[in-house]
């Protein structure tokens, strides 16, 4: 086992399990710890960086995000697993010479006094055309160590979504071309919706092929927060 710094990062390395961990630390009580799994196993390569929250004041609220991003990423890691050595091992191949691969990533967009907000995203390619990513997302409330969805970032019965809505089709109408369906024709967010802070914009975001061609990626739509003025509950958060 070994320990390095990493800019403000303390990691700590097994190399007997290719797994490191790397804790990043905040002005605030919750700290952001990096689990890396790095496997290049027999058909299938794998390079994992997974965020993990730690510390806090109630270790049972810290446990509930990471049961909720752990639940978001490694069932898809088994899948694949599972899906490479079923397809190499029906085609009798030792050591394929493009082994399928997984690789995931997150980024950090917002690290306040009041909330940290990031997205992860996992990129699979298991045969075919091309990969596919899928994203997720997660705001935290630091002082109730919660995960926040859309409707927790507003006072109550605010109606938030129709400034969302309004803003997505403003988007879609200036670039057409690149969605499924015109502005007219935008159904609106929905409770459950995709999101994540940055800097001083909310956004909102699809899946791959969910509202555009491959060609377009994850669409996202940036939404000022100073739309939502003092009902943006976080509007006095200092950085």
């Amino acid at each position: 086992m070994g320990m390095f710094i990493i800019g403000s990062m303390l990691c700590t390395g097994y190399k007997q399990n290719l797994y490191t961990t790397c804790e990043l630390y905040f002005n605030n009580v919750i700290t952001l710890v990096e689990k890396s799994i790095n496997k290049d196993v027999k058909y299938l390569k794998e390079d994992l960086r997974i965020p993990q929250f730690n510390n806090g004041k109630n270790p049972d609220n810290i446990k509930i995000i990471n049961i909720k991003i752990n639940n978001d990423i490694f069932p898809k890691v088994n899948e694949a697993e599972q899906t490479a050595s079923e397809y190499y091992g029906d085609l009798h191949v030792e050591k394929p010479q493009f082994p399928f691969e997984i690789y995931s990533r997150y980024t950090v967009t917002i690290n306040n006094n009041s909330i940290i907000s990031l997205y992860n995203d996992y990129y699979e390619f298991l045969g075919g055309a091309h990969g596919s990513t899928i994203r997720t997302s997660y705001t935290v409330d630091k002082e109730a160590e919660k995960l926040l969805n859309l409707k927790e970032l507003f006072t109550s019965d605010y109606d938030y979504k129709s400034i969302i809505n309004d803003e997505i089709k403003k988007q879609i109408a200036a670039e057409p071309d690149k969605y499924f369906e015109s502005a007219d024709n935008f159904k609106g967010i929905g409770d459950s919706q995709n999101f994540y802070i940055r800097g001083k914009n909310l956004i909102i975001y699809y899946q791959q092929y969910e509202i555009a061609p491959y060609v377009a990626g994850i669409p996202e739509f940036n939404i000022p927060l100073e739309k939502f003025g003092s009902d943006y509950k976080y509007a006095n958060s200092k950085i």
